[in-house]
């Protein structure tokens, strides 16, 4: 592989010299090449110039055409885009998951413990979801379907007096549950800003 990249390499400086060569001659190597080309040259005068651009400048007023609004008709574009808001609307609702955040309550090889905070959950948060998963010998606890970091935060926020070792850790989030949590935050929110 090296060989060969060097070869290539070899070769591309090569061919590169040999096209700053000087140019002479054929046949006669000792005077260089000096052709003078300037009588195939076009030449224009100042008022070929400006006519030339007066002429473009009369083609785009020309070419130029408002859509009149009241036409009823919608412009190609506005088809174009309709049809692609209409797929990527399709491929919204086909989807299931989406990346988001998870806080990792419990990591520990006590089952009880586990379960403890499975049920602490449940009573203090009913609104999030719990996902165990195991590798022998350890068990995490996971909770939450959340969408942003900062719904993520904002839980991680109340739950870290309770369970120090959480963390907030990015994963596959189910997209109907963190539509919930963030429609939770909202009215939230709300509610909060009333007097």
């Amino acid at each position: 592989m090296r060989k060969a990249s060097v070869t290539y390499l070899s070769f591309f400086i090569l061919i590169t010299l040999m096209g700053c060569a000087s140019k002479v001659i054929p046949g006669n190597s000792s005077r260089p090449y000096n052709l003078d080309l300037s009588s195939y040259r076009p030449t224009y005068s100042a008022s070929d110039i400006r006519e030339k651009e007066e002429k473009k400048i009369s083609e785009k007023k020309e070419t130029v055409t408002t859509p009149s609004p009241a036409s009823g008709e919608s412009l190609t574009i506005n088809k174009k885009l309709d049809t692609i808001l209409d797929t990527m609307a399709q491929r919204n609702k086909a989807a299931k998951y989406v990346a988001g955040f998870r806080i990792q309550l419990y990591t520990g090889t006590k089952r009880n413990e586990l379960e403890t905070a499975k049920s602490f959950v449940y009573q203090s948060y009913s609104e999030l979801n719990t996902y165990i998963a195991y590798n022998h010998p350890t068990y995490r606890l996971r909770v939450g379907d959340f969408a942003t970091r900062l719904d993520a935060e904002r839980y991680f926020n109340k739950l870290k007096d309770q369970y120090p070792t959480a963390t907030i850790i990015s994963d596959r989030v189910t997209l109907r549950d963190a539509l919930r949590i963030m429609d939770s935050r909202r009215s939230d929110t709300f509610e909060s800003s009333e007097p």
